[in-house]
């Protein structure tokens, strides 16, 4: 209980920097339209913010809010995990399915081949994060799972606001 009470007091501060820096408008279009759910757009906002007025910590914090009610590596926190795993997961796809519809083709196709590397990759460095903490392995590997997708969500996000310099985002 205290936990949570300290977390809440680290949190709400957090969100006031955040709501102050405004959201992006395609992660705030995004929300409105309900592929992003509110914890999600501010992630995206934090780690956008991030060096400038959010650090990391700040952001995993926030990525992992919904399950630090939970043990740590217990069979509930596993599924926790999971379950926000799958809302990054689906966050992910409806975002790049904007950016296949807004980008060239040839964007499209870098899109399609970018995401097939970054799958492998995260699956080789997901496993490798997994494989260093025997004791809680699920819990790390879901996690580490979880902020490679919000990481993407943000990249995808960028792109549709203009912001980003990958060369698959020439919008059409």
């Amino acid at each position: 209980m205290i936990q949570m009470r300290e977390t809440a007091m680290t949190i709400r501060p957090l969100f006031a920097a955040i709501a102050l820096t405004g959201l992006t408008t395609a992660t705030q279009a995004a929300a409105q339209d309900g592929p992003i759910a509110q914890d999600k757009v501010l992630v995206l906002a934090c780690l956008e913010q991030m060096e400038q007025t959010t650090t990391w910590p700040q952001c995993v914090e926030l990525m992992f809010q919904p399950c630090v009610a939970e043990e740590v590596g217990s069979e509930a926190h596993q599924a926790c995990l999971g379950g926000v795993r799958t809302e990054w997961a689906t966050a992910v796809q409806s975002l790049q399915n904007e950016v296949l519809d807004a980008v060239t083709a040839q964007g499209k196709t870098e899109v399609i081949d970018l995401m097939g590397s970054w799958t492998n990759f995260v699956v080789q460095k997901c496993e490798d994060v997994a494989a260093a903490r025997p004791t809680n392995s699920e819990s790390a590997r879901l996690g580490c799972e979880i902020s490679e997708l919000a990481g993407l969500s943000g990249e995808f996000a960028a792109c549709l606001e203009g912001r980003s310099t990958a060369q698959y985002c020439a919008i059409e």
